[in-house]
């Protein structure tokens, strides 16, 4: 024999939940955007001449804004059609940066008004090598044996002596001693870590 269906508590309470359970469900943008800086790292030792900062800021909602100590690079012609995009690639640059460290605040707001912050570091170095020539001698054959030391506040990052680099690690002082083929408009070149250049003709 069938038995009866009893209507009980039981029976209407998945109904009075169905509307909580529908509002608990519904997904709200959580996540704050991304924003990074591709180029140069963070960090990093840079000549203010000719400095470019690359990077992008991405959200699964859109970016809105993307500020550089407190000037939103979206308000520019060139990038004002991207607001709202959910990967937006930017570059930018600093106008009379002076020696040292430099450090700037990057934000990134996405639709939600959800903002990321990066603390992006640089030190300015646009103070050349120094390159002291302490003999260059002809040794016959038409070669000199060139000798040297070369230094800098940072680090010495490659010499190049009539355009064949010496092998060493970066490092403030370097002593070298090299025998190269004398030819017309020779010369010794000394970059930093920043890519200051120093040279000296070979006489």
């Amino acid at each position: 024999m069938r038995r009866p269906i009893r209507h009980g508590a039981n029976t209407w309470l998945p109904l009075l939940l169905l509307p909580l359970l529908g509002g608990c469900l519904t997904r709200t943008d959580a996540l704050a955007p991304i924003v990074s800086i591709s180029e140069p790292k963070n960090g990093a030792v840079q000549s203010a001449e000719n400095l470019i900062i690359r990077g992008f800021a991405m959200d699964d909602e859109g970016i809105v804004a993307i500020r550089v100590n407190g000037s939103d690079l979206l308000d520019n012609p060139i990038l004002t059609s991207e607001r709202g995009n959910k990967l937006i690639a930017f570059e930018f640059t600093f106008q009379n940066l002076r020696e040292g460290e430099s450090i700037s605040v990057i934000e990134a707001v996405d639709t939600s008004g959800r903002t990321s912050v990066l603390n992006f570091t640089l030190r300015i170095d646009d103070t050349p090598p120094t390159l002291v020539l302490e003999s260059v001698v002809p040794i016959g054959d038409g070669r000199l044996r060139v000798k040297g030391v070369a230094t800098d506040d940072t680090s010495v990052d490659s010499i190049r002596i009539n355009d064949i680099p010496l092998s060493f690690p970066p490092t403030a002082l370097h002593q070298f001693e090299i025998d190269v083929a004398a030819v017309e408009g020779g010369a010794v070149v000394v970059e930093d870590s920043a890519g200051n250049q120093t040279v000296a003709a070979l006489q």
